[in-house]
């Protein structure tokens, strides 16, 4: 799911001087950003999503996540609204176990709010095939977690 990047802005910069295919260079994070991306994310879907979140940040991104990233005494509403605010997108880990979640689903729907507002990309990943995605979500297009160029 990692490929080179270069912004505009560095292209200019870097006009004469072509990375190699193995260099990524993360995204610049703007003004009030404070992670690339927040993932959304069921309990029950740990394992793998820790295993992304371990592969993403050792490529340099800045991940969001709530075990680690959400403010204790606050409530988990300004919680999720603030983290979600921070990041330049947000990654929703589809399985059923999320798609029964209300928590995860106030995430999800907090996250189109944002995207209407602020034109930023929310990227579902479907963890197994056939999963019943929720109506508002459906108009989505997502990842496949079992395709091998994830």
């Amino acid at each position: 799911i990692m490929v080179p990047v270069i912004s505009l802005e560095t292209a200019d910069t870097l006009s004469a001087v072509q990375p190699s295919p193995s260099v990524y260079v993360p995204p610049t994070l703007r003004d009030g950003e404070c992670y690339h991306v927040f993932i959304s994310y069921s309990s029950t879907d740990y394992q793998w999503t820790h295993s992304l979140i371990d592969r993403l940040e050792s490529r340099g991104l800045q991940v969001c996540y709530h075990e680690r990233d959400f403010t204790p005494g606050r409530t988990v509403l300004e919680n999720m609204s603030e983290c979600i605010q921070q990041s330049q997108k947000v990654l929703l880990v589809l399985s059923p176990e999320f798609v029964r979640s209300r928590w995860c689903l106030l995430e999800a729907n907090m996250s189109l709010f944002r995207d209407c507002l602020v034109r930023k990309p929310i990227v579902p990943v479907l963890l197994e095939p056939e999963i019943s995605i929720p109506l508002h979500l459906c108009h989505l297009t997502y990842l496949e977690a079992n395709d091998p160029d994830f």
